[in-house]
């Protein structure tokens, strides 16, 4: 793997996440905490927890914020063609009942892959999303109608290349500058930097790391989170691989690193497929194994700002798990659903 410096231009669900009520602020308080990070994760998976609707092959992709009392997740889902859906509830017990609205329609249309956050300067929520690339802002996001339409947010980034997406873009900020991370399912992680002024407005890249071990993409693929880990100086950041060495197309895992800036240089955590931050090797299935690997995801924040804070003390990832079979032979027809792990 090569780094690079910057570059210039059966216990219920309830039970489980019953210790996650988020702070509803963070205004990057370092919040106090005796929880270092392990060198070697281990996991508790729930039943799977949100099932796609009725004519729908799979839901997932979720962005999960924690407001005002309720989980809000925002999910890509496929009927054929990638659209995507809205929910909230107040607790996971209750989320396979909740109204999934889908976006189709509105101002913003299907949000892809979305990110969401509330960015304080602006004083508005803001949606990441891809397919196409773009933003939208709202001030309720309770109201999938009241999202702006998408405007793009990236200038002179990586060349169009067939068979190269731009993939999954996530951002996160620091006191002074925003961070915005995303994949191209080349082997390559990039990032692209703007000050906190001139945000949403990205321009240029760099490369943060590769690796084209096996078939030159699977062990650095796509789905990149960060995160501030609370009460250290320090950041962790995931990014989805598959064995491809294997033949096949998954079962999908999560690498881990840390770094104490942003802009790196970033450090291995648990990177391995036997030893990763979550995949096949480290999840008990207590309740019965229904996906195989653990997929896209984001991990439930200690807040819901652009400092995108988690607690390391209780340590909770939203994860889409392929429970099965193609529905249409080919990857939008594989049945996804959204389960929780938690840190044993």
């Amino acid at each position: 793997m090569k780094f690079y410096p910057k570059v210039v231009g059966s216990i219920t669900a309830a039970i489980w996440l019953a210790g996650c009520t988020g702070t509803g602020s963070t205004e990057n308080t370092e919040l106090a905490s005796s929880c270092p990070l392990p060198s070697k994760f281990e996991w508790e998976a729930s039943s799977a927890l949100v099932s796609p609707n009725e004519g729908i092959f799979g839901l997932k992709d979720p962005s999960v914020v924690f407001y005002d009392n309720q989980y809000h997740i925002w999910a890509t889902i496929n009927d054929g063609n990638w659209k995507s859906v809205y929910f909230n509830f107040t607790e996971w017990k209750d989320a396979t009942k909740a109204v999934q609205q889908p976006m189709n329609g509105t101002n913003v249309g299907n949000t892809v892959a979305p990110q969401v956050f509330f960015y304080r300067p602006h004083n508005k929520w803001y949606n990441f999303t891809q397919w196409g690339r773009g933003y939208s802002t709202t001030s309720d996001i309770t109201d999938i109608n009241s999202w702006t339409p998408r405007k793009d947010f990236l200038q002179d980034g990586p060349p169009v290349e067939k068979g190269k997406p731009e993939l999954d873009y996530w951002v996160i900020c620091d006191d002074v500058n925003c961070h915005l991370f995303f994949s191209r399912d080349d082997g390559v992680l990039y990032k692209s930097k703007t000050s906190r002024e001139n945000f949403p407005n990205f321009v240029g890249y760099e490369v943060v790391m590769e690796d084209h071990r096996g078939n030159g993409n699977s062990f650095l693929f796509e789905a990149a989170n960060v995160y501030k880990i609370d009460g250290t100086g320090k950041y962790l950041l995931l990014v989805e691989a598959y064995n491809s060495e294997e033949g096949s197309y998954g079962p999908r895992f999560f690498r881990s690193w840390t770094a104490t800036d942003l802009d790196g240089p970033w450090t291995p955590l648990a990177d391995t497929e036997q030893n990763p931050f979550a995949g096949n090797a480290n999840v008990d299935w207590v309740e019965g194994k229904w996906a195989d690997g653990i997929s896209h995801g984001e991990m439930i924040r200690s807040g819901y700002d652009e400092y995108l804070t988690i607690d390391p003390c209780n340590l909770q990832f939203v994860f889409q798990g392929d429970s099965g079979v193609s529905l249409n032979g080919g990857y939008g027809g594989e049945p996804y659903k959204l389960g929780v792990l938690t840190l044993k």
